[in-house]
């Protein structure tokens, strides 16, 4: 099956108003995730980048569309690093893109923003719902599932109103494929915030 990088824009399919504004604000996302950072949360932010990298190379054939997809995980990567995400996220796009060739050098900054808003949005409602008494295996379903829901419908926006050719068709495809994906990675991501809330809960942001 053709590979269809959904949350992975190539270089060449955006106008470059919004290449250029995609640097930006992937400049202030990383400014503001490197505010008041430490030594003690590199070993983290490593492990996080390491999972985010893989995840890209599990790639899942469709059975009704001539199509692979692949898991995000920037649910996971927000629940546990909060604000520290966008960084973990723009080292693991970089590594896709130079190991894999996975996206583009160009679309890097606005990758990086389609991934690590909704990476951030998980992150801090983490700890509102885990105050207001939602369970854990819920809370970690709705997040992980949330969050590769955010970033394709982010894709799907950027495609749509930012792309150099009409990518109409291609976004709409890119929303249908990726349904599987955010039930599993919301699956996932409960399974885990469960565990984790269990035996370490500090991993938990």
């Amino acid at each position: 099956p053709t590979p269809l990088f959904a949350v992975h824009i190539s270089d060449g399919a955006l106008a470059p108003a919004w290449t250029v504004g995609g640097f930006a604000g992937a400049a202030l996302l990383l400014a503001v995730a490197l505010w008041r950072f430490r030594e003690d949360d590199v070993p983290r932010i490593g492990v996080l980048s390491a999972a985010f990298f893989v995840a890209s190379s599990v790639h899942l054939p469709l059975a009704v569309l001539p199509t692979s997809v692949h898991l995000v995980l920037n649910g996971l990567v927000g629940v546990a690093l909060g604000r520290r995400a966008p960084l973990a996220i723009a080292v693991g796009l970089a590594l896709q893109y130079f190991l894999l060739s996975h996206g583009g050098l160009n679309a890097l900054g606005v990758n990086t923003c389609i991934v690590a808003l909704p990476a951030l949005a998980a992150g801090l409602l983490h700890p509102a719902l885990r105050r207001a008494g939602v369970p854990a295996f819920a809370r970690g379903a709705l997040l992980g599932g949330g969050a590769v829901a955010g970033a394709v419908l982010l894709n799907f926006l950027v495609l749509l109103f930012g792309g150099a050719d009409d990518w109409e068709t291609l976004a709409r495809v890119v929303l249908v494929a990726h349904v599987p994906v955010v039930l599993l990675e919301a699956a996932m991501l409960g399974v885990l915030v469960r565990y984790l809330e269990k035996v370490k809960p500090e991993l938990l942001g």
